[in-house]
């Protein structure tokens, strides 16, 4: 078979058309797709968004930790928690009260900027070091958190089975 130099024009421009036909339908496809869930919620209209490190210092109305990348940053804490509770927009299972940090403590805080401040308005321990997470003050699901946390420590560090009513 010989091709002319029309025929692989032709050809060339059909393959272009099945590329172009081929874009627009998996274009329509993600279109089609669920939204992913954003990570960050809101409270009282205003994205949260999440800062995790280890906690350097405890005051009665701070945190003052290094983050992922190193940087020492002091999280005021927002007037509720400041006050000892929790408020009940931002209330996950996992939730811990100021008083519950202690000094060398993995955090992950729930934050909002309010005329450039950073304020603090959920916390989770992630990881005590040497110790177990503890219970917290907050009011707990079927399946503790800590629990379950300490257990994938457990499992992670030493190689303990995690028990079947944590998986």
């Amino acid at each position: 078979m010989h091709l002319t130099p029309g025929d692989i024009n032709t050809i060339l421009k059909l393959l272009a058309l099945f590329a172009l036909v081929l874009s627009i339908g998996c274009l329509r496809a993600e279109d089609k797709q669920p939204a992913k869930p954003e990570r960050k919620t809101s409270f009282n209209g205003t994205e949260l968004d999440t800062a995790m490190g280890t906690v350097l210092a405890v005051t009665k109305d701070s945190i003052l930790m290094t983050l992922e990348k190193g940087v020492p940053k002091t999280f005021p804490m927002h007037d509720f928690l400041a006050a000892g509770k929790v408020h009940k927009l931002v209330t996950p299972a996992n939730s811990y009260l100021l008083s519950d940090v202690k000094v060398g403590d993995i955090v992950d805080l729930r934050t909002f900027v309010e005329n450039k401040v950073t304020y603090c308005v959920s916390i989770c321990i992630w990881e005590r070091p040497g110790g177990l997470i503890p219970a917290g003050q907050v009011v707990e699901k079927k399946q503790p958190y800590y629990e379950w946390r300490n257990a994938y420590i457990a499992f992670r560090d030493k190689g303990t089975p995690i028990p079947d009513h944590l998986k």
